[in-house]
């Protein structure tokens, strides 16, 4: 009894601690955002430790606050319910795990209008004599409505419309008109107008293009997300699958490197990362331009409408090629900031949103005649998950995903893996997977806006449609929360195509492996236009012809914060990764596993494929021009179970020589791990030797020579490290 009463005392006494001992201070930069007639946003700065967030408001008269309690861990909130014209007071405070507040924020004062101007105003359907105007407003109970020619000094004025959206119709062709709008809130209250909102009828006589591409880019989303690719049952996207299942299906696609803006490089050039030089993610307000011809570009000089609307995240000005530009890459959801053609804008509302308004805008300014591209980036799901309110606990009683390798590695792993990439614990797992399904929803919503328009523009089918994500995410597997690295769940990504003319519905790839470098070459072949461009990707409309094949492929990571610069080769049945490590570092998995619980680099069982796969991938370093000057870093395995004998001996080498073939000189590019006194040798197929040198250089070098002295033919580098010695052919033209 008395230890039962003692620890009694200790759980009181450690609860008690607990409970104190979290406080939080006040959120920092609280500001308001869209104060309208009938609500108000809010914004701040998340709290480091708080579990969610309080809100309270009030009437500037009014003695009680209304408190809007556990509204979730994020860092906006619109208050709804308000009046027109009058004066609110309000504040938040974070809350901890306990539910105990911590500090609020000085209150701030805000005023409500009397009635809010639209916004979003936008058409959609135009033919020669029709259109759809459309319209968001959140509070006002009808609309006053004006449109003319845009020669025309006269207004059509249409009273008391109910609700979005309007049709015009007995429109003449080939038209431009102009449209604006305003809310009627009652007693002669009215809102401003609106900006003016442009258009254009189309032609009568153009006929309709049968080479459109609409390429649809998803930012950070798994494989294993849509019913198409096994995903939950609960997320029903018709929209997003339907392409799959109207079209081709490629169940083994994968990424160069696994990071947004790398990615995106290799998406638009058709070249690993190491090659159009986005090898990182810029800084928001980065002004970088690749420097290698784009698909946009090549595409523009075809006679094509091209437009990107969404995330670019190599830079946010616009880029060579595009005839429309409007792009966003900053983490704010709603009421971003874009720049649309070189202007800054705010657009109100939910990205998803706006970005669908206006790729539906753009499919009507396509002129007459003209096939379009259009590379439409949503930014969902993409962190700081941020649903469209609407979307908000959609899934709430649905039972989330869970890895099903979320245990550590322990045995045989990278040291610095989880220097930066932990995992946090389990619940949290599970409220950024609601999160991620709540964002993506909106994409799939929209989507179904998109093929709906094209359907009413008679285009769905003259349409090349491209449904893929810029990477994937580790969401747990082994403890790990990120990209990056070159596990299945990071480096695999969704990709659908539909073209109904060319692909037959229902078709699926599984024994072939797709690349994100392949978009460039499969629209270029697609537009009948010969890639002459020095594209590293293959066309995927010949892989579905049979007349090209990919079993296997090399990823590739350029050294960023905590991984080091690392090179894989992935094949049917086995991935081999390599990290530039001053200690042998590497990765070896058997692809039956497909969890990769087990690296077996260091099995015996496997020893001649290890170094098969090391062959392997210096082959494809040398094919792919990968000739980067590679730094060791100071990293290895750790908890070593066993190492093959001949493990201790076998140091980490790589011999490049480039270019190859070569004219007027070459450069041998040697790294080892061990550091010891180096010499050259170049000797000719007969084994006479031409040229010897020792060099000073340990454990690395580059080094450039001329072949004036050498005759056209074949040779062979020889270079001695220690008492180690490896051989590299090279030609002379």
């Amino acid at each position: 009894m008395k230890k039962l009463f003692i620890l009694n005392i200790y759980l009181f006494a450690f609860g008690f601690f607990t409970y104190a001992s979290c406080t939080l201070p006040a959120p920092a930069k609280f500001k308001s955002q869209k104060v309208e007639s009938c609500q108000f946003g809010i914004t701040w700065q998340f709290v480091e430790d708080a579990y969610s967030y309080n809100v309270k408001y009030r009437e500037i008269n009014a003695s009680d606050w209304i408190t809007l309690v556990n509204i979730g861990d994020v860092s906006s909130y619109v208050v709804t319910g308000l009046q027109p014209s009058t004066t609110y007071k309000v504040k938040v405070a974070a809350i901890c795990s306990n539910g105990k507040e911590g500090l609020y924020t000085s209150e701030m004062t805000l005023n409500t209008p009397s009635c809010s101007t639209p916004f979003n105003l936008g058409a959609s359907a135009i033919t020669s004599t029709s259109a759809i105007i459309f319209w968001s407003a959140s509070c006002e109970q009808s609309f006053k409505l004006q449109y003319r020619k845009s020669n025309n000094a006269k207004w059509i004025v249409i009273n008391h419309l109910k609700s979005s959206p309007y049709t015009f119709m007995n429109l003449n062709p080939a038209t431009a008109y102009e449209v604006k709008i305003k809310s009627e809130c009652g007693d002669n209250n009215n809102s401003d107008f609106s900006s003016l909102f442009n258009f254009t009828t189309i032609d009568k006589e153009y006929p309709v293009s049968n080479k459109n591409v609409l390429l649809v880019i998803i930012d950070d989303a798994r494989y294993d997300t849509y019913t198409a690719t096994g995903g939950p049952d609960f997320f029903a996207d018709t929209n997003m699958s339907r392409i799959a299942d109207e079209g081709a299906n490629f169940k083994l696609t994968y990424v160069a490197q696994s990071q947004c803006a790398p990615s995106r490089g290799s998406i638009v050039t058709g070249t690993y990362p190491h090659i159009h030089g986005v090898k990182s993610n810029p800084p928001e307000n980065a002004s970088d331009t690749i420097t290698l011809i784009t698909l946009p570009q090549i595409l523009h000089q075809n006679n094509y409408f091209t437009g990107l609307i969404g995330k670019y995240h190599i830079s946010k000005y616009p880029q060579p090629g595009y005839d429309f530009w409007m792009e966003n890459h900053r983490p704010k959801y709603i009421d971003s900031k874009y720049d649309i053609n070189g202007n800054e804008n705010i657009l109100y509302g939910h990205q998803s949103d706006v970005l669908t308004d206006s790729a539906i805008a753009f499919f009507h300014k396509v002129p007459g005649g003209k096939p379009f591209f259009l590379w439409l980036a949503y930014k969902a799901p993409h962190s700081p998950y941020t649903p469209r309110p609407e979307d908000e606990g959609l899934f709430d009683n649905d039972t989330m995903p869970f890895p099903r390798n979320y245990e550590l590695y322990d045995k045989n792993y990278p040291g610095f893996l989880y220097d930066c990439s932990n995992s946090p614990d389990s619940t949290t797992i599970v409220q950024d997977y609601r999160s991620y399904f709540e964002a993506l929803q909106g994409v799939e919503v929209n989507l179904g806006r998109i093929w709906n328009e094209l359907e009413n523009m008679g285009i769905m089918d003259s349409t090349l449609i491209i449904f893929m994500s810029d990477n994937g995410y580790l969401f747990g597997e082994h403890h790990l929360y990120e990209k990056k690295l070159a596990y299945e769940e990071s480096i695999h990504v969704p990709l659908f195509m539909r073209y109904p003319k060319t692909i037959k519905s229902g078709t699926v790839v599984k024994n072939q492996i797709a690349m994100n470098i392949d978009i460039a070459p499969t629209i270029l072949d697609f537009a009948a236009i010969r890639d002459t461009f020095g594209m590293q990707g293959i066309s995927l409309l010949k892989m579905l012809k049979d007349k090209i094949s990919r079993i296997e492929f090399m990823y590739e990571w350029n050294h960023e914060e905590c991984v080091p610069d690392m090179r894989a080769v992935r094949s049917l049945s086995c991935k081999y990764v390599q990290y530039y490590c001053n200690d042998t570092t590497e990765e070896f998995f058997n692809l039956k596993d497909e969890h990769e619980n087990n690296n077996e680099v260091l099995n015996p069982q496997f020893a001649d494929l290890v170094a098969l796969y090391r062959d392997k991938l210096n082959f494809w370093r040398n094919y792919y021009q990968d000739y980067s000057y590679d730094t060791l870093y100071t990293c290895s395995l750790s908890n070593l179970q066993h190492r093959m004998i001949n493990q201790l001996k076998d140091p980490l080498i790589m011999l490049n020589i480039f270019p190859n073939p070569s004219h007027h000189h070459f450069t041998i590019h040697f790294m080892s791990s061990e550091k010891n006194i180096n010499s050259i040798s170049i000797t000719n197929m007969a084994g006479k030797l031409l040229y010897n040198e020792i060099t000073d250089l340990s454990g690395e070098f580059v080094k450039q020579i001329s072949t004036e002295s050498l005759a056209a033919g074949n040779y062979c580098v020889v270079v001695q490290n220690g008492s180690h010695t490896y051989h590299k052919m090279f030609v002379v033209q």
